[in-house]
Protein backbone atom coordinates (compact mmCIF):
# COMPACT_ATOMS: atom_id res chain seq x y z
CA UNK A 1 0.00 0.00 0.00
CA UNK A 2 2.72 2.27 0.54
CA UNK A 3 4.39 1.52 -2.29
CA UNK A 4 0.89 2.38 -3.90
CA UNK A 5 0.41 5.61 -2.92
CA UNK A 6 4.08 6.88 -3.11
CA UNK A 7 3.88 5.64 -7.10
CA UNK A 8 0.32 6.88 -7.53
CA UNK A 9 0.12 10.19 -6.13
CA UNK A 10 4.51 10.46 -5.25
CA UNK A 11 3.18 10.73 -1.17
CA UNK A 12 5.88 9.06 0.62
CA UNK A 13 3.91 6.84 3.58
CA UNK A 14 5.05 5.01 6.79
CA UNK A 15 4.03 1.91 7.54
CA UNK A 16 4.39 0.85 11.78
CA UNK A 17 3.45 -2.32 12.79
CA UNK A 18 1.09 -2.63 15.31
CA UNK A 19 0.93 -4.92 18.40
CA UNK A 20 -2.52 -5.82 18.52
CA UNK A 21 -3.28 -6.77 14.98
CA UNK A 22 -4.78 -3.13 14.43
CA UNK A 23 -4.58 -2.03 11.12
CA UNK A 24 -4.94 2.09 11.29
CA UNK A 25 -4.76 4.46 8.03
CA UNK A 26 -3.71 8.25 9.40
CA UNK A 27 -3.46 10.99 6.54
CA UNK A 28 -1.95 14.29 8.53
CA UNK A 29 -2.44 12.75 11.83
CA UNK A 30 -5.98 12.02 11.17
CA UNK A 31 -7.44 8.65 11.21
CA UNK A 32 -9.08 8.19 7.58
CA UNK A 33 -9.75 4.05 8.49
CA UNK A 34 -9.65 1.29 11.17
CA UNK A 35 -9.98 -2.43 11.09
CA UNK A 36 -11.25 -1.79 14.46
CA UNK A 37 -13.78 0.64 13.74
CA UNK A 38 -15.08 -1.33 10.20
CA UNK A 39 -14.36 -5.05 11.60
CA UNK A 40 -12.19 -5.41 8.77
CA UNK A 41 -9.13 -4.87 6.37
CA UNK A 42 -9.86 -2.34 3.47
CA UNK A 43 -10.95 -3.27 0.14
CA UNK A 44 -8.63 -2.99 -2.65
CA UNK A 45 -7.97 0.28 -3.87
CA UNK A 46 -10.08 1.20 -0.89
CA UNK A 47 -7.50 3.46 0.82
CA UNK A 48 -6.28 5.33 -2.17
CA UNK A 49 -9.94 6.23 -3.22
CA UNK A 50 -10.32 7.76 0.73
CA UNK A 51 -6.35 9.74 -0.09
CA UNK A 52 -7.53 10.95 -3.25
CA UNK A 53 -10.87 12.24 -1.95
CA UNK A 54 -9.30 14.24 0.76
CA UNK A 55 -6.16 15.05 -1.53
CA UNK A 56 -8.94 16.75 -3.94
CA UNK A 57 -10.82 18.66 -1.25
CA UNK A 58 -13.83 16.05 -1.29
CA UNK A 59 -15.77 14.15 1.13
CA UNK A 60 -14.33 10.51 1.34
CA UNK A 61 -16.29 7.56 -0.60
CA UNK A 62 -18.29 5.93 2.23
CA UNK A 63 -17.21 2.58 3.28
CA UNK A 64 -18.56 -0.62 2.26
CA UNK A 65 -20.67 -2.50 4.83
CA UNK A 66 -19.55 -5.30 6.88
CA UNK A 67 -21.42 -8.38 5.96
CA UNK A 68 -22.91 -9.40 9.14
CA UNK A 69 -22.14 -12.57 10.96
CA UNK A 70 -25.63 -14.80 10.80
CA UNK A 71 -27.17 -16.61 14.02
CA UNK A 72 -25.50 -17.20 16.75
CA UNK A 73 -21.89 -15.91 16.47
CA UNK A 74 -23.54 -12.44 15.09
CA UNK A 75 -25.36 -12.00 18.59
CA UNK A 76 -22.07 -13.16 20.70
CA UNK A 77 -20.13 -10.04 18.37
CA UNK A 78 -22.52 -7.53 19.11
CA UNK A 79 -22.63 -8.35 22.69
CA UNK A 80 -18.93 -7.83 23.04
CA UNK A 81 -19.14 -4.53 20.69
CA UNK A 82 -21.38 -3.69 23.54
Amino acid sequence: MAASLEGRYGEASEITPGATGQFDVFVNDALVFSKAKTGRFPVDGEVEAIFEALREGREPPAAPERPKAAGFVNRIFEKLRG
